[in-house]
């Protein structure tokens, strides 16, 4: 690796924000990193923006254009270039902090070298544009060692968080990809990492942030109808190789979302017992995956999957 960090971008049509993002690279008082854009296919004057910036920036600064093939796609040819040792998602719409990077670096430092091999990575918060607030929850302790699926699944903490992983371990563990699904779960990568690694986690903003209306948190339900694969891969897995870490509340809810998708990809009850081991939770759980595949067949129809998040992401 040439580097400390590789600071990835995936983008899309974004040639309004990026400025922002790339200004907040710029200003990082640490300065042993790359930063790797991949156009998803953007249509607006995305490449001519880069090309400039290419010209006048003090830091090595690496485009790469794609078909659109969805965030995940372009993350997974991110890694595959990057010479950082750490890779960091930088969304296109969102900033990093001055010191960033610095206070990464230091943290994985404060971890005694002897443990180091066990640990993913650094992972911190997130905060509003103007620096007031903290959209996100807090880590239990500061640092918290922890594997994302202790995190969640035991503690209960979830959220947006932002982190710098090692660039091997992504390389381990890309993401899935299923022909014409642009989209899947984050946390279907940071579930795999986690039987293998854990991170230190700290109480400190480490991306500002900006939830865009046209975001790919703005309608889940559209991403979900379109992707069900990845979908279907993600709650299989949730019921399979995670199991230890859900309730039994988390691990009906799963189940009847893997029959749910399971049904959108055209798999019917025979082959969804062989890919769970005929568990008798998921023979009970049939009905309501049933009600749950018919709903989205009624919104598909009827609403045209134009349905909105419950809960909309606060800037």
């Amino acid at each position: 690796m040439r580097y400390t960090f590789t600071i990835f971008i995936p983008t899309y049509n974004r040639a309004h924000l990026l400025p922002r993002a790339l200004a907040s690279i710029q200003a990082q008082t640490f300065r042993d990193f790359e930063t790797v854009i991949v156009d998803d296919g953007s249509t607006d004057n995305t490449e001519a923006l880069i090309r400039d910036w290419q010209a006048r920036a003090d830091f090595e600064l690496v485009y790469l254009k794609q078909p659109n093939q969805g965030k995940y796609a372009a993350q997974n040819a991110g890694v595959a270039v990057a010479r950082g040792w750490f890779f960091l998602l930088l969304d296109s719409d969102d900033r990093l902090l001055p010191d960033t990077l610095e206070r990464i670096l230091r943290h994985w430092e404060s971890i005694p070298a002897a443990e180091r091999p066990r640990y993913a990575g650094v992972e911190g918060l997130v905060e509003s544009m103007d620096g007031q607030r903290v959209l996100t929850t807090p880590y239990p302790s500061n640092p918290c060692d922890i594997s994302y699926l202790d995190l969640y699944y035991r503690l209960g903490i979830g959220g947006d968080k932002k982190h710098a992983i090692r660039t091997e371990i992504l390389r381990r563990f890309p993401y899935p990809l299923f022909p014409s699904e642009l989209n899947s779960r984050d946390s279907i990568t940071w579930n795999r990492i986690a039987h293998e690694y854990i991170f230190r986690c700290v109480n400190e903003s480490v991306q500002q942030v900006e939830y865009q209306p046209d975001g790919l948190t703005s309608n889940r339900f559209r991403i979900r109808m379109t992707s069900p694969r990845g979908f279907q891969l993600f709650f299989r897995e949730e019921i399979t190789l995670h199991r230890a870490w859900l309730s039994r509340k988390q691990l009906r809810r799963s189940t009847i979302e893997f029959i749910r998708f399971s049904l959108h990809i055209g798999l019917g009850p025979w082959r969804q017992g062989k890919q769970v081991g005929y568990d008798p939770l998921w023979l009970l759980s049939l009905p309501m995956g049933y009600i749950r595949w018919w709903v989205d067949l009624y919104r598909l129809r009827f609403k045209g999957g134009n349905i909105r998040n419950r809960a909309v992401m606060h800037n």
